[in-house]
């Protein structure tokens, strides 16, 4: 169908205003302060023209139809039709995501017992037509076919989002309509941010992003019953994504961290597909996750290979999980009056599996470590056992050993009540939303969850703040944080390392450690201190700002920010292994040597940590606030030169206030990074400490002279004290 000018559509929305008002559907609605647009059910058609006059195309090259849609008949039930919703979003205009996937689909022998369906939309640009011939219009939503004869242009539709429900509902009863078939697929391709965040964002239309709610009323009024659908996508294996997907179909298949940037390997599974249309969902989803490990397994990109997880759910199963949840998250809340019961529970859960945004939690691993927390087993094995029962089968990788395939959505932050707003709208767990209104003082569950669970105790935030102080050693080579335990409140403990410049005058960021030693435990207070050897990790001559991202134990996977590509928002991704575990235990080392700047401990064994260069990720999307599936191995960078960023600490703003690079570095498949001796100045040291509900606390900072081999630290005067 083709557009009028933007005037004529003017005029003609002047006209019909009166008359169109009360059917008007809306496009978005602002959510959090990340700017992000979530696509909704009201919104006027004057703002439908805002938004489309914002287009960066004009809408006359609308009427230049990229192909003429190929006359439909309609066919013969077929063994499966596959529907792929394709929002190519930023994905596909910046990075050609969503073409690689279309390049491995024409790379498929295609069996005409499968119809393979395709609407493509949301991007402002694609890069199909020069990779498989395909000419994408970023103008209209369009729908094709893959078979025999390649890719085929069926359809044509005015531009829409991709992100509203009725877009979703269109392209599913127009597929069963005129593609029917004896079980159906339904893939969502684009970015995807947990349960509270939604899926599928459409960039021509201020980044609106489809909620689970609005998933949910999409499938609804497609009106088909899915024997698989697929979130080809980030983060969505969760209870909450299974429970608005359950009503339309079998089973799920989803990822419970970001999805790496291919996603999964369509020319493997829709090949299998093709091989054998008889088979049923559980074969498929099997297939998919297979044929995704096989995809990054094959690949020399470490960050993805080791970070992939993907898991089949059954969706018959759902409400037993759901069922054995709420159960135990009934068990958590009556905790919460008894604060050393509860400071315990949420001591012990707080080292659950997470994922690139927290506040989603590994459904099993909570259950597993619940039960060392008070929660009883009863409780615990029977959500264990339901999600077992769940989750037939998941893959897993090195990142996420505890990984079990069905996250939860739990959130302890204040700041994040926009999130829990979107989450109530979908939510159908009352006491996981008793919990979260027990545990964010600001926010208030809808009134129906009352109605069932009865009063809900708060939390008493008082009682679980941490009272901590720090002190620099008699002999002034170390400090030392005392964390004084009224209740058992400690968390996650680093420190932070800065450097002075004298050129800048300015500190710059070396990042954080987590090489934190326990010194001593007793029932008024637990000692640490930093573990300070004089050396960084650093590239050459060119220290890193580091941080941490998960603890695995003796291995850390930490992050550096670098320049690449003229972004200074990609991360350099290093494993490193240290001598001992920095998983902390409820002794201190049994030698003090351990925490010596030393380089060699009594035994003569060298304090010594490996490192490993596993890639590159693009991190998150400024615009939606998601993060970003872009990853890269060294091979793929070969060539490209990158620079170090050198975060300026702001005394004034408490935070990183401006940004320094290095001198150009070349990729090489050797990049190598080594603890290097850092150089004689000035520096200084904080330490911070993430609590068990989520909350960092920092110790003032301690100032520092290092002349190569050894520190002394300054004793802070009264007044700074």
């Amino acid at each position: 169908m083709k557009r009028v000018s933007n005037c004529l559509c003017f005029v003609l929305i002047l006209c019909m205003l009166g008359s169109m008002l009360p059917f008007a559907l809306a496009d978005s609605v602002a959510v959090e302060a990340a700017g992000e647009a979530v696509a909704t059910d009201d919104a006027a058609p004057a703002e439908e023209a805002a938004e489309e006059a914002t287009m960066t195309k004009d809408t006359t090259a609308a009427e230049e139809a990229a192909e003429t849609p190929a006359e439909i008949t309609p066919k013969g039930p077929a063994a499966w039709t596959v529907m792929i919703y394709l929002c190519g979003t930023d994905l596909e205009s910046e990075h050609g995501m969503a073409t690689e996937n279309l390049k491995m689909i024409a790379d498929t022998v295609p069996d005409e017992a499968v119809n393979v369906l395709i609407q493509t939309g949301g991007s402002k640009s694609w890069r199909a037509e020069e990779a498989v011939g395909v000419d994408i219009a970023e103008t209209r939503l369009q729908r094709w076919s893959w078979d025999k004869n390649g890719f085929t242009l069926l359809d044509e539709e005015e531009l829409a989002s991709m992100a509203k429900h009725t877009t979703l509902s269109d392209f599913i009863q127009w597929g069963a309509e005129y593609y029917p078939a004896e079980k159906y697929m339904l893939t969502l391709w684009d970015h995807g941010g947990g349960s509270a965040r939604g899926l599928i964002v459409d960039e021509l239309h201020d980044d609106a992003i489809m909620s689970l709610e609005g998933l949910s009323r999409g499938l609804k009024n497609g009106g088909v019953h899915f024997n698989l659908v697929m979130t080809d996508t980030c983060l969505m294996a969760s209870l909450e994504t299974a429970q608005a997907i359950a009503p339309y179909a079998d089973y799920l298949v989803a990822s419970e961290e970001v999805l790496p940037g291919l996603g999964s390997n369509y020319k493997e599974w829709l090949q299998c597909l093709y091989d054998e249309p008889e088979c049923g969902p559980i074969r498929v989803g099997r297939s998919i996750c297979d044929a995704t490990q096989i995809l990054y397994a094959e690949s020399d990109d470490a960050v993805s290979a080791k970070g992939l997880t993907f898991s089949l759910i059954d969706l018959g199963k759902i409400d037993t999980v759901a069922d054995a949840f709420n159960a135990y998250m009934q068990e958590v809340v009556g905790m919460i009056p008894d604060p050393l019961a509860f400071g315990h529970y949420l001591k012990t859960v707080s080292d659950t599996d997470r994922y690139q945004y927290t506040e989603m939690w590994d459904l099993y691993d909570l259950a597993r470590r619940g039960m060392k927390g008070g929660v009883s087993k009863e409780t615990g094995n029977r959500l264990e056992n339901a999600v077992d029962d769940a989750v037939p089968y998941s893959v897993r990788q090195a990142y996420h050993p505890y990984s079990h395939g069905l996250s939860v959505y739990l959130r302890y932050s204040d700041d994040g009540r926009g999130m829990l707003d979107r989450l109530a709208r979908c939510c159908k767990n009352p006491w996981q939303l008793a919990f979260l209104d027990a545990v964010n003082l600001k926010w208030d569950a809808p009134e129906w969850v009352t109605d069932i669970v009865g009063e809900i105790p708060q939390m008493k935030n008082e009682l679980y703040t941490i009272k901590f102080d720090a002190e620099v050693s008699e002999d002034r080579s170390q400090t030392t944080m005392n964390i004084y335990s009224g209740i058992d409140s400690g968390g996650y403990i680093r420190y932070e390392l800065q450097r002075y410049n004298e050129q800048d005058q300015s500190w710059y960021t070396l990042g954080e450690s987590e090489d934190v030693r326990l010194l001593e435990k007793t029932d008024e207070k637990e000692s640490y201190s930093a573990v300070l050897t004089g050396k960084w990790p650093a590239i050459g001559d060119e220290f890193l700002s580091i941080s941490s991202k998960d603890v695995m134990g003796k291995k850390v996977l930490l992050q550096a920010p670098i320049n690449i590509f003229n972004d200074p928002s990609y991360k350099l991704r290093i494993l490193a292994e240290y001598p001992q575990s920095l998983m902390y235990t409820d002794e201190p080392e049994e030698t003090a040597e351990d925490t010596a700047p030393a380089e060699e401990n009594e035994t003569g064994t060298e304090y010594k940590v490996n490192y490993e260069v596993e890639g590159v990720w693009d991190g998150f999307d400024s615009s939606t606030g998601l993060v970003n599936r872009n990853t890269f191995s060294l091979s793929e960078l070969l060539g490209q030169n990158f620079e170090i960023c050198r975060p300026v600490y702001s005394d004034y703003l408490k935070d990183v206030g401006d940004m320094k690079f290095s001198q150009p570095i070349p990729v090489t498949l050797d990049l190598a990074v080594e603890d290097t001796v850092l150089a004689a100045g000035q520096y200084r040291l904080r330490y911070s400490i993430t609590d068990m509900l989520d909350r960092i606390y920092h110790t003032d900072f301690f100032y520092l002279t290092w002349d190569g081999e050894k520190a002394v630290f300054d004793v802070p005067s009264a007044e700074e004290k």
